[in-house]
């Protein structure tokens, strides 16, 4: 399964989100969503499995941040710098008696000097304070203070509709510049005195000026209506959405299901086709030396395989890779698994060329086909398999329209015989203009 069909089914068939909500609360939800967002993210851009999802995931640096402009009966408790860009209706500031310069004074200080990068100073206790080292602290204790202040701005502004600030004195001494009496000592004088809300004792509360609403200026003379066009008033007909042209969805070979004969036959098949994809896919990027071992443990994974099956599946395909006409499909730079989008007459075209080679002088694609007996010439091809050539004229037609200066070349790769079928130009354009019919 790749990462995200995994992670989709242990969320929700098997009820791990359900889990994860029942204990944690709903604040996860954000938090499983976009890691459900990274996996998509993740198969678009590399070649999906479980474990290189798990690597890109830790070394990647993803920050979640929770929607919380949404409305809901609850109490936030955060901190200023978790509260930065939100706001709330009401927002109470309940710890605003601490120091301005933190319980715990900066202690490395670093000394004013003119050339050369300022050397630090681990500081010892204030009354061995010399000179530099005075001023050092003085301008770290100034720095703090700056901060503490430029985060009760950020405070202050969160709230849309009422503010509500208080705090807590201890047993000693309420801090000098701390929160409370910054905000106190600006507003104080334009406050009045009222009973509080909830509880016993009155409350200083500041209100916004309120002036007399301006008088209203004389209405306008209604200006004239002018005579409205036909087609406002008309209903828009929307045409239909044309459905995508899925090159893959051109199936119409009855010969080749026929041959696979009984289930079991057809299943042994299809994995076998499957499992070389896999692997032509994959072993190119690996050097040559690696491949088998490569090879032998993806193969050694897969359930639906004996071990017949598997030794003839990496012999055939490592042989196939090491056979010298095929360079040209697996040079520097080429991709496999590559997404094909376009628009042709109209519709859109969506599809997943096996092979792609870019080059300064052309373009060569290749899908790979695991049909057993391959076909043995072009006119046999056409006859048993016009759905693969008509795959081929889809991808190059799109293509044409990116590259339009330079050849593009088309080929069918038979892993059974093997040989690469190159499809000319005019049987590609002949397939263009009288497809096969397309599987619904």
């Amino acid at each position: 399964m790749t990462p995200f069909a995994f992670y989709a089914d242990l969320l929700g068939a098997q009820r791990g989100r359900q889990r994860l909500l029942a204990r944690l609360g709903h604040e996860a939800a954000d938090a499983i969503d976009e890691f459900l967002n990274l996996a998509l993210e993740y198969e678009r851009i590399e070649t999906p499995s479980l474990q290189g999802f798990v690597a890109w995931l830790r070394s990647a640096q993803a920050e979640v941040k929770r929607d919380m402009e949404m409305a809901r009966d609850e109490v936030r408790v955060m901190t200023v710098h978790g509260a930065k860009g939100l706001e709330a209706p009401i927002v109470i500031l309940a710890d605003t008696t601490t120091p301005p310069q933190g319980f715990h004074p900066p202690r490395l200080l670093q000394l004013s000097r003119k050339d050369g990068p300022p050397p630090l100073l681990w500081a010892t206790a204030k009354v061995n304070d010399v000179g530099p080292m005075e001023a050092a602290r003085n301008a770290a204790l100034g720095e703090a203070r700056d901060e503490y202040r430029r985060l009760l701005y950020v405070a202050m502004t969160r709230a849309i509709e009422r503010l509500i600030v208080c705090g807590v004195d201890g047993l000693t001494k309420r801090p000098e510049g701390c929160w409370y009496d910054l905000a106190r000592n600006a507003l104080e004088t334009h406050c009045v005195r009222e009973p509080a809300d909830d509880g016993d004792g009155d409350v200083l509360r500041y209100r916004k000026a309120t002036d007399a609403p301006p008088a209203k200026p004389a209405k306008a003379p209604a200006p004239e209506l002018a005579l409205l066009p036909p087609w406002l008033t008309q209903m828009i007909t929307e045409a239909a959405a044309s459905a995508p042209i899925r090159p893959s969805g051109f199936v119409d070979d009855h010969e080749a299901r026929s041959l696979l004969g009984p289930r079991e036959a057809r299943r042994r098949a299809i994995a076998r086709g499957v499992h070389v994809h896999r692997l032509m896919q994959s072993l190119p990027d690996i050097a040559p030396t690696l491949r088998a071992e490569a090879a032998r443990r993806y193969l050694a994974r897969q359930r639906n395989l004996d071990d017949a099956a598997r030794v003839e599946i990496a012999e055939h395909t490592l042989r196939l890779l090491g056979d010298l006409r095929f360079d040209a499909l697996f040079l520097p730079g080429s991709r496999a698994e590559v997404s094909i989008v376009g628009n042709l007459g109209g519709r859109p075209v969506s599809g997943q060329v096996d092979r792609l080679v870019v080059t300064d002088k052309e373009i060569l694609i290749a899908d790979y086909k695991t049909n057993r007996p391959a076909p043995l010439n072009l006119a046999d091809a056409k006859t048993r398999h016009p759905s693969y050539i008509m795959q081929l004229a889809l991808y190059r037609a799109v293509l044409m329209r990116l590259y339009s200066d330079r050849p593009i070349r088309a080929a069918l790769l038979w892993t059974d015989t093997p040989a690469l079928m190159e499809i000319p130009p005019d049987a590609l354009d002949h397939a263009l203009n009288s497809p096969p019919r397309e599987s619904p």
